[in-house]
């Protein structure tokens, strides 16, 4: 049997423009993002590592982040106008999305609200954060977490944790999406990115049970809303669920089959 190598490249200093801060191994890059805010430095800023300690997602999940394995990183910018999670969560995703292929020629599916997948496997998730100044939202961290190298993913989670699979050089691909973000994220709002958005939605025309803090929504999932809402259809009604009200999607086979 044949094994495919994979080289370890990792991110480096050198390689960044003077706004991304490179640290080899950091606990949670979404931390060091807040200190560098309180500290003062400019933004939009990005930090980036090569290994995550105590990395976290959404409701603080533990995000697998070994040395070399992936890339981890945080980008904090002002908000100028009122706060949309939706559109900028949404917004994000395609940024990332059009970065990764750009680099590597690989066109990732993106699951609601904050997950990439590629071959029915998450590959990356990303985190949005707002950071309150009285009560107003006037900074975003923006956390993303991206796994490339196969080689790193322990046996229990292959059935739902994938990588990217290609040798990419990482340095460029942290810069494609720290340009990518830069680039799009004045236009969020307009929800222009939603007819792509749309288009590789992992979760269309799937049957879904969602988690919310109240009871579970079983239904079809039949699109994403003009604010990146999810879009349920239960018995001929439609129902909206914005991403705070939804803690898990479960991907339900309507034969009964198994789940995702």
């Amino acid at each position: 049997m044949s094994h495919k190598f994979y080289t370890m490249n990792l991110i480096t200093q050198s390689s960044m423009p003077e706004q991304i801060t490179v640290i080899d191994v950091v606990d949670s890059t979404m931390i060091k993002g807040r200190d560098m805010l309180n500290a003062g430095v400019s933004r939009p800023f990005g930090v980036v590592s090569n290994q995550q300690t105590a990395g976290y997602g959404k409701k603080g999940r533990s995000f697998f982040s070994p040395k070399g394995a992936g890339i981890y990183q945080t980008f904090v910018f002002d908000i100028q106008n009122e706060f949309d999670a939706g559109l900028l969560t949404t917004g994000v995703a395609v940024s990332v999305a059009h970065a990764i292929f750009k680099v590597s020629g690989i066109q990732v599916d993106l699951k609601w609200v904050n997950d990439l997948y590629l071959n029915d496997r998450k590959i990356a998730g990303i985190l949005v954060e707002g950071i309150l100044t009285n009560n107003v939202v006037t900074q975003v961290a923006i956390g993303i977490g991206l796994n490339i190298l196969p080689t790193a993913v322990p046996q229990e989670l292959k059935h739902i944790v994938g990588t990217l699979g290609v040798d990419v050089d990482k340095n460029l691909l942290v810069q494609t999406i720290f340009s990518e973000i830069v680039g799009d994220f004045s236009d969020y709002k307009s929800g222009l990115h939603l007819t792509y958005y749309r288009k590789h939605s992992y979760l269309q025309n799937k049957h879904v049970i969602l988690k919310t803090g109240n009871a579970d929504v079983e239904g079809d999932i039949c699109g994403v809303g003009d604010h990146g809402e999810l879009l349920i259809e239960q018995n001929g009604h439609v129902s909206a669920f914005i991403s705070g009200d939804v803690t898990k999607v479960v991907l339900r086979e309507i034969a009964g089959n198994g789940d995702k």
